[in-house]
């Protein structure tokens, strides 16, 4: 990742990843700000992370064919980047045709580190920094959504993201039911390598009989995607599961809206999605 910073907590040794995921259990346990979902519809969110070219041109389309609409949370020091440690990324004109399109952009820090290791200070800079490049896009852009680098978090930079996004989506596998917490989203990884069409069809099962929001996350979708990647079959295939379950089909800020989380001067402000 030329343009972003490559250190992985998910790689180190042992110790290092103990340390990691004792971090992330002690801020899922952390709940402050919470989302009532018992009397919402069956919800399911399409992501996408780092936001590769495929993201953008066959995943959007895929998407747009069934009505439906996607969150795509862009780390914008990538942007426009190619290497050798991953699919190329999107550009400002790739993303500016999805968010003209009715995509969500969502924020996923500049350089894409593990936020767990940043002061508030250097935090803040990478929002700031991300949230300029964003605005490439369009001047007036909400960026109201976050996910989080690696998934990887801490009590303190969760209070800190709580305060300036509306959600923060982890990479911690579930579905949000009943209370869901607003810090720290489940979401369950749409990848190949990890995920076949019956899981798929389990899984959105599973969310229409218990009223939960179904969030998947991927990176790039291609027909013989990486080890984080969606070919277009599958992604067709959860599309055509969740609208034969009834499921709503939205954005993070769509679902977040239908929920109530926002006000009606926040609603407002992000746009509608066409349909």
């Amino acid at each position: 990742m030329s343009a972003l910073r490559s250190r992985d907590p998910n790689t180190g040794g042992l110790p290092t990843r103990m340390i990691v995921k004792a971090s992330r259990f002690a801020a899922r346990q952390f709940r402050r700000k919470t989302l009532n979902l018992r009397n919402v519809p069956p919800m399911v969110t399409f992501t996408f992370d780092d936001v590769p070219v495929s993201a953008c041109e066959t995943g959007a389309s895929i998407l747009e064919r069934y009505g439906a609409r996607g969150t795509f949370y862009v780390a914008g020091g990538g942007c426009g980047t190619s290497d050798h440690l991953g699919p190329p990324r999107a550009s400002i004109d790739h993303l500016r045709t999805i968010c003209r399109n009715g995509h969500e952009i969502g924020c996923h820090t500049y350089s894409h580190p593990a936020v767990r290791y940043l002061n508030s200070e250097e935090l803040g800079v990478e929002l700031d920094q991300n949230k300029s490049i964003l605005q490439k896009i369009d001047k007036d852009i909400a960026i109201r959504n976050f996910a989080y680098p690696y998934g990887d978090m801490s009590i303190r930079t969760k209070r800190n993201l709580e305060e300036r996004f509306d959600s923060c989506r982890s990479c911690h596998a579930g579905i949000n039911s009943s209370i869901a917490d607003l810090g720290a989203l489940k979401a369950w990884p749409l990848e190949d390598a990890s995920l076949d069409r019956a899981g798929v069809v389990e899984l959105i099962t599973r969310t229409a009989r218990s009223g939960g929001w179904l969030i998947f996350y991927s990176h790039d979708v291609v027909e013989r995607p990486s080890r984080y990647g969606v070919s277009p079959d599958l992604l067709e295939a959860a599309l055509k599961s969740a609208r034969e379950s009834a499921c709503v089909i939205d954005t993070i800020a769509g679902c977040l809206r239908r929920a109530g989380s926002l006000t009606a001067r926040e609603a407002g402000s992000l746009r509608e999605t066409p349909r």
